[in-house]
């Protein structure tokens, strides 16, 4: 499919499976026409930005998602909230895969229970935390068997081990 961003004349390939992600600013006009195979929009305020995401690049997405709901039926609700409030924070600035990222290393650095990288923000220092959370959370699943239909505790299945396997990189 392709998206081309009128006022702009910028015009982005978005492959089979993946998605592109279009930031349009607050107060202006915009309008967006669908044909079969292509994507018009038009920003008059003329600062819209496109990040075109493949459907590889979803694999932080994936581990992500998979943390937030672990967290949320560990009843972690407010860590998980913060991982994708900190994504979104982060955007803006330096986009939304670096965002994920970003939030995700973070996370899983505290999981793993390695150290906090140096000169992170409040906000990154909680996800650190969030992932610490989610290791005492599954170490306390794992003893007390919280989840038998599992066979093991939520962060120990093969599932997660290999969605952040693949949000690492160590897996293709």
């Amino acid at each position: 499919m392709t998206v081309f961003v009128e006022l702009q004349c910028e015009q982005f390939e978005v492959p089979v499976g993946g998605e592109a992600i279009v930031r349009l600013a607050d107060g202006h006009p915009h309008s967006i026409d669908v044909d079969r195979d292509w994507v018009t929009i038009w920003d008059e305020g003329g600062d819209a930005s496109v990040e075109v995401i493949s459907s590889g690049d979803k694999r932080v997405d994936d581990a992500l998602m998979l943390a937030s709901v672990w967290l949320h039926r560990m009843g972690a609700e407010a860590d998980a909230l913060l991982l994708n409030r900190t994504v979104e924070s982060l955007e803006p600035a330096i986009g939304y895969l670096a965002a994920q990222d970003r939030v995700f290393r973070t996370f899983y650095a505290g999981f793993a229970g390695h150290d906090l990288p140096p000169h992170e923000g409040e906000t990154i220092v909680a996800c650190f935390r969030a992932g610490g959370t989610a290791g005492r959370l599954n170490e306390a699943a794992r003893a007390e068997r919280t989840f038998p239909e599992l066979n093991a505790a939520p962060f120990d299945t093969e599932t997660a081990h290999t969605a952040f396997s693949r949000a690492l990189g160590n897996v293709s």
